[in-house]
């Protein structure tokens, strides 16, 4: 797990949306979601929310699966 880039605040994990295989990367703190490659601070990227309206969805954490935990949890 790397520290976010953008924010600089929080751990960035690799989660999906569970009625999906693809999976992306999500930063805990400012929730900035990139595609499952490289983190940058600067675009392309997208916010949970609009990520999660892609599928049908509200932008809540209750929508998503993680799939690694951040350090010390």
């Amino acid at each position: 797990m790397i520290w976010c880039p953008r924010c600089d605040q929080g751990w960035v994990t690799r989660a999906r949306v569970p009625q999906e295989s693809e999976t992306f990367l999500l930063c805990y703190e400012c929730d900035t979601v990139w595609a499952d490659r490289e983190q940058d601070a600067h675009p392309p990227f997208l916010i949970l929310e609009e990520y999660l309206a892609r599928f049908g969805l509200d932008g809540l954490w209750s929508n998503i699966e993680i799939l690694e935990r951040k350090p010390g949890v």
